[in-house]
């Protein structure tokens, strides 16, 4: 549904095409993307069968919560990032201008919750799929 406004996009064979995305990493400690690099875009399902991060990333790409809260929560759910460390996390360090966090709190509130969310819908349709194979 790329192309703004949900809509469909049509790229050539053998032609590019930019496009802004809105995303968030699943595995941390990767270096951070840039333009020159190549990328193979892939579905969620093939990288992870965990239903929570789809949720997380569902949320993300209808607009429910911000990139950062995002962010949060697909580290603490795909790497098991503790809060307290996520918490701790430094985006910039510097000795001139000081130290700049990944994640205020509202940001890591708000990922908690999503989580939890998340949990909470992945075991009411486990139990669902499981009543359903009796």
């Amino acid at each position: 549904g790329g192309g703004g406004m949900g809509g469909f996009q049509r790229v050539a064979p053998q032609r590019t095409q930019k496009v802004t995305l809105v995303t968030v990493c699943l595995e941390h400690g990767k270096p951070d993307p840039t333009p020159k690099m190549a990328y193979k875009i892939i579905p969620l399902e093939q990288f992870t069968k965990d239903e929570k991060v789809h949720m997380v990333c569902q949320a993300l790409g209808n607009g429910l919560v911000t990139q950062n809260s995002a962010q949060a929560a697909a580290w603490h759910l795909m790497d098991k990032k503790s809060w307290e460390e996520l918490a701790t996390m430094n985006k910039i360090e510097s000795q001139y201008t000081g130290n700049v966090r990944w994640f205020n709190p509202i940001e890591l509130k708000t990922a908690m919750m999503l989580v939890q969310e998340a949990e909470r819908y992945a075991k009411s349709t486990e139990s669902v799929g499981n009543s359903l194979a009796d």
